[in-house]
């Protein structure tokens, strides 16, 4: 086999982790610059959560106490809340856009999801600890990445959470001065569906080690940007072509894909009933915790009486915060784009490096103009996807 019986992602031993612990510790010791103190104990909150998630056990031992009641630490808070709510002034300047953009997509694709069926799934296969690495090694390096995820195996900076009362799939940590990154997946099987995590968080890893502006690009990254998940969602379409076009569990990678544009779908959703909002709901998020049918009273007009909205609003799961919601609804749209245009230059990722240096111009229309992403040309790629998907289930 390719790589040997000894090969494992699930690893559950934290004793790397405590190391980065100590190291970041140390950096933070000799930080120079406030915006260093923010981001290193950002990271080192996130390394004692990352703890907990591979080995719950552990983190009674650690020092996690102390550490919180230092100085750094209610920095670190100020800083979050007050960068927090930039954000939300931002969104609040660029709302009209937001609201445009967000009614025309979902108006589009609205359409196409209701007529896309998906109620019975195939069974999982799983796979044998070989395959699963040859598949995802081959899907790496169709992108030139098969040495990236080699170093990270080798290196054992992949774990797999063994906490089942941590809602997530998966996520990636950084230290924002090394920029040397872990990947945890939540409940990690040998199946597509972790596959996929992988695929996702991989794409963080290729973006958090792209990042400029040091520490602060870090901290406004991290908080202050709607741009977090279009690399990792990018990823996420790619390894899905990547598996229908060789043929590999077909079935199981339809069902996948079909699971991917109702999750997407969701977001959408969600970012376009938030852009309806008055201000002051948004302001302190207040939307997330309001009842479903007080939602629908103060967006109903907007809608026709036949839509279908109110069905909708009442199979989500909750809203987000501000930032969530509107990271993944973005990273979907732009990453169709960036997806076409990486099969496109023969899966080049030169896309990301010509994006990355207008990351901070998002929604400028110039900028949306330069990598031609509009919502008329993304329903149409959509709509695309969703034809495949229903061509290949027949």
């Amino acid at each position: 086999s390719f790589f040997g019986g000894n090969t494992m992602i699930e690893v559950t031993n934290p004793k790397n982790l405590y190391k980065k612990v100590e190291l970041a510790k140390k950096q933070l010791k000799n930080a120079k610059t406030k915006e260093e103190i923010v981001a290193l104990t950002t990271y080192i909150e996130q390394l004692y959560a990352s703890i907990g998630f591979v080995s719950v056990g552990d983190i009674a031992s650690l020092d996690m106490k102390v550490f919180a009641n230092k100085h750094h630490i209610k920095a670190n808070n100020k800083k979050y809340i007050i960068s927090k709510d930039r954000l939300i002034k931002n969104y609040l300047l660029q709302q009209d856009f937001h609201r445009y953009f967000f009614e025309r997509v979902f108006q589009g694709i609205n359409r196409e999801m209701r007529s896309l069926g998906g109620d019975e799934y195939s069974p999982i296969t799983e796979l044998s600890k070989d395959d699963y690495y040859t598949i995802f090694f081959e899907f790496m390096s169709s992108l030139g990445l098969s040495s990236l995820f080699d170093k990270y195996i080798k290196n054992q900076r992949i774990y797999s959470g063994v906490d089942d009362d941590v809602n997530t799939l998966g996520f990636t940590i950084i230290n924002p001065l090394t920029k040397e990154a872990d990947v945890f997946v939540g409940d990690m099987q040998y199946d597509i569906y972790s596959m996929y995590v992988l695929a996702h968080e991989f794409g963080h890893v290729y973006d958090l080690s792209r990042l400029d502006g040091g520490a602060k690009g870090y901290n406004k990254y991290r908080i202050e940007s709607f741009y977090q998940e279009i690399t990792s969602k990018t990823f996420e379409r790619l390894f899905i072509d990547f598996l229908l076009e060789r043929n590999i569990l077909k079935d199981e990678t339809l069902d996948l894909m079909f699971d991917m544009n109702n999750w997407n779908y969701l977001y959408i959703f969600a970012a376009y009933i938030i852009s309806l909002l008055p201000e002051e709901y948004i302001v302190n998020e207040e939307y997330i915790d309001m009842k479903r049918t007080e939602i629908y009273k103060m967006i109903k007009d907007r809608f026709n009486k036949k839509s279908n909205v109110k069905k909708v609003l009442n199979r989500m799961s909750d809203f987000q915060e501000l930032q969530e919601d509107y990271s993944y609804a973005y990273g979907d749209v732009i990453s169709l784009f960036f997806k076409e245009r990486i099969k496109e230059s023969d899966y080049s990722l030169e896309v990301f490096q010509e994006a990355f240096p207008y990351r901070d111009e998002l929604f400028n229309p110039e900028v949306l103009d330069r990598f031609d992403i509009n919502p008329k040309k993304y329903v149409k790629l959509y709509k695309k996807d969703i034809e495949l998907l229903k061509k290949q289930s027949n």
